[in-house]
């Protein structure tokens, strides 16, 4: 099965997950059958606004429709940040399912009986499916120049059936942008962002980041990695790095920068794994990496002070970007740091 993908590129993409389900050939197809189409007016929503529709993506491309667009096909992610702002999906791409067949954290509150997926594997998308749901928009997430998950061989196919709108996660953006770009495509779809929800998911997404840096001025020293069987990747956070780290490094908390011309991440072998001095280690626990068991059995892992007393964190790379999923991860976290000091 060609994935058309490299692993360089999934991890500029920051989506090791899709990369993974792909790689090891058992993602789980979503549901299939008709799509219902979503209510007159989505609960928190305003009601679709009337007359021409017209939003500027972040490829700098202008989509137009002659109404706003309500049949809406997502990446999996966005159409969990999407119904969490009260626009629903009624289909969606990437992976919605765990190996065991429960629901992936990234699919959020979609619910997939209602949405009907169009391919879960990094370039798995089935055309013909996805023009059977009659769309009127398609949706995805930006990674420096890729289009995530939408194939490249058929973009003019695809982008002929509806338009398509693509959100940076990454170049040139910081995670409260992002939230503020899924917010105004909301909006423009109807979303009304002042509805009780929204509302308390702003309110609870800035408390935990008071809360996150109340606790950076424990002075901290952290690092986010990912493990595979020949290297150790150390995640950067800073300018055009990882959106969700450079946002934890502005509220303070002391994020290891890591080296080298990528602004994404430090390529290591595992004998350079003790390179950088961490308090706490945050690591990608998806199923395509290696588990934090085996990364033990690395001697210089295994060694990292930060390993050796327990203060080791799963990092959610994927949280989709709404004020609900990021105050979860950002309280989570929290609470773990909280338990944590300087070594």
């Amino acid at each position: 099965m060609a994935s058309g993908i490299t692993r360089r590129q999934a991890l500029r993409g920051g989506s090791f997950l899709a990369l993974g389900a792909l790689a090891a050939a058992c993602g789980t197809a979503g549901p299939g059958g008709p799509a219902a189409a979503p209510a007159t007016s989505p609960a928190g929503t305003a009601g679709t606004p009337a007359g021409p529709w017209t939003f500027t993506d972040d490829r700098g491309k202008q989509v137009t429709a002659p109404k706003p667009p309500r049949r809406i096909v997502a990446y999996v992610g966005a159409a969990a940040a999407l119904q969490d702002f009260g626009v629903p999906p009624v289909g969606l791409f990437g992976s919605t399912t765990l190996k065991d067949g429960s629901k992936d954290p990234l699919a959020g509150d979609v619910d997939l009986a209602k949405a009907t997926s169009i391919g879960t594997g990094y370039g798995e998308f089935n055309v013909e499916k996805y023009a059977s749901l009659q769309p009127e928009l398609l949706v995805t997430t930006k990674f420096n120049d890729l289009v995530w998950y939408v194939p490249e061989k058929q973009m003019g196919d695809i982008e002929a059936l509806a338009p398509l709108v693509a959100i940076e996660t990454v170049k040139d953006t910081d995670l409260k942008k992002v939230l503020a770009r899924f917010e105004a495509l909301a909006v423009s779809l109807g979303a009304d962002v002042s509805a009780p929800a929204v509302a308390q998911a702003k309110a609870a997404f800035d408390a935990a980041s008071a809360k996150v840096a109340q606790t950076a001025k424990k002075g901290l020293k952290v690092l986010a990695v990912a493990g595979g069987p020949d290297q150790f990747w150390v995640a950067r956070a800073g300018a055009g790095g990882y959106t969700d780290l450079t946002y934890l490094a502005s509220l303070g908390l002391g994020l290891e920068k890591g080296a080298g011309d990528d602004p994404l991440y430090e390529t290591l072998s595992w004998e350079q794994a003790g390179k950088y001095k961490a308090d706490v280690i945050l690591y990608d626990a998806r199923s395509q990496w290696l588990t934090l068991a085996d990364m033990k059995k690395k001697a210089t892992f295994a060694e990292m002070p930060a390993v050796k007393a327990g203060q080791v964190i799963p990092w959610a790379v994927e949280t989709p970007y709404s004020y609900q999923r990021q105050a979860a991860w950002l309280d989570k976290l929290d609470g773990q740091l909280s338990g944590f000091k300087p070594l």
